[in-house]
């Protein structure tokens, strides 16, 4: 494994090692929970709900078993056991393993920085999706309605996605359908990261401009780039296709670019930013797109709204495991990528090739979990590796400029056909 990885791996298995992770974990109501060794510890709760597979909990508990029964260690579980085990513990430890990983991995505890543009820039994408929840009473209450008469209990997810990276750094939660504040949270979490950091520019789609929001980025000196929507603002609209000009929105000036895409569509971006030349934005611009993909990885590889339970906490600790594990699948894909074009190189392939995602995320639901399990830290090692050699076999091309036609007349479906689980 290269260095980065195994570094990022074995504090990773140090912070779920530690013991002052179950007193963060522990819900208010159960403050002794856990203090007794049993059959399903802690430990083994938390690696069970970890376990990204999304079959029934029952074969989730009869593999976590089989993984520790090779020494002796642990004995069947009941499904109920589990439900009573899960219910005493909240998303918080999940939430404090990946902030605590992000933390070290963005102040060079891992032997390296995270990288930047050839020019020095790093560019993040933030954006919101819809989370379907159970339709539960005490869910419609709670969160918000989606859906024919406003019945269905929906959750808004968002996330900061570093483009330059591939990390997710920063993910929400919440009954609240407000994608704004979600960004304002991840631009503090990522002054957080990276304190005065003047480089970094925040990616937005159309249903982000608001003079609101452009001055909650003027106050914390932080750059935006935000495709704006037809009358957001007359001034924007009236302006011709083609301009690169500054206009003053309510005290704060703001650059626009305008200009037609291959499709003939008008695209206006707005921004803060001097140091970019107009051409260049409709490319970075389209660097968002890499967080559509963590979406279609999170919701269609991962499975995120399929549920292994119908409480809220149940719902939160999946989110999390979610978040947690697809940011473990990204920096493997580090290492992974690393040893195939090692292996590629010279052969005159005509593209570029990269792990197969989909099959990694089967591999990652058989071996991940039982890699976890090690009883030590050299264990550990020997297992990933064989996770990374195992993957390195399933390759796909990787096609520059490849587009699927949009189609006119959507269908709203969990699982679009361009999405496939078999490809």
């Amino acid at each position: 494994m290269i260095p980065f990885v195994r570094i990022w791996f074995l504090l990773f298995f140090e912070f779920i090692h530690d013991p002052n992770l179950v007193v963060i974990a522990r819900q208010a109501a159960f403050p002794k929970a856990f203090t007794r060794e049993r059959k399903l510890n802690f430990q083994r709760t938390l690696l069970t709900i970890l376990d990204v597979g999304r079959e029934s909990s029952s074969l989730k508990l009869h593999r976590l078993y089989l993984k520790f029964k090779v020494g002796g260690a642990m004995t069947a579980v009941t499904q109920q056991a589990f439900s009573k085990a899960r219910a005493q513990i909240s998303e918080l430890p999940f939430k404090h393993l990946f902030e605590k990983q992000i933390e070290a991995e963005y102040r060079g505890a891992m032997g390296r920085l995270p990288s930047r543009s050839e020019s020095g820039w790093t560019y993040l994408a933030v954006d919101g999706t819809k989370i379907a929840l159970p339709n539960l009473p005490e869910l419609v209450k709670k969160y918000f309605s989606t859906g024919a008469g406003g019945k269905s209990p929906t959750a808004l997810g968002s996330c900061l996605y570093d483009i330059s990276n591939n990390r997710l750094i920063d993910a929400i939660f919440t009954h609240v359908n407000d994608e704004r504040s979600c960004a304002v949270s991840h631009m503090k979490r990522y002054a957080q990261l990276r304190p005065g950091d003047l480089k970094s520019m925040f990616i937005l789609d159309r249903g982000y401009p608001a003079i609101s929001l452009i001055r909650e980025f003027e106050s914390l000196a932080m750059i935006y780039l935000m495709r704006c929507k037809t009358k957001f603002n007359c001034a924007v609209d009236a302006l011709p296709v083609g301009c690169d000009t500054t206009v003053t929105i309510k005290g704060s000036e703001v650059r626009v670019i305008k200009f037609l895409l291959k499709s003939g569509q008008l695209e206006t971006l707005i921004t803060n930013d001097h140091e970019h030349k107009a051409e260049e934005f409709m490319e970075v611009y389209f660097l968002r797109w890499g967080e559509e993909n963590v979406y279609k990885l999170l919701k269609n590889r991962f499975q995120m709204e399929n549920f292994t339970g119908k409480t809220e906490n149940a719902l939160k600790q999946d989110f999390w495991a979610t978040i947690l594990a697809s940011t473990m699948l990204m920096v493997l894909e580090e290492d992974v990528d690393v040893r195939i074009r090692q292996e590629r190189e010279g052969k005159g392939n005509k593209h570029e090739h990269q792990v197969n995602r989909n099959i990694f995320v089967g591999i990652m639901k058989d071996d991940l979990i039982y890699a976890m399990t090690s009883p030590n830290q050299l264990t550990l090692i020997r297992r990933m590796h064989k996770i990374v050699k195992r993957a390195k076999k399933y390759t796909c091309p990787i096609k520059p400029g490849r587009t699927v036609k949009r189609a006119e007349n959507k269908r709203k479906t969990p699982f679009h056909h361009n999405h496939k689980s078999n490809c």
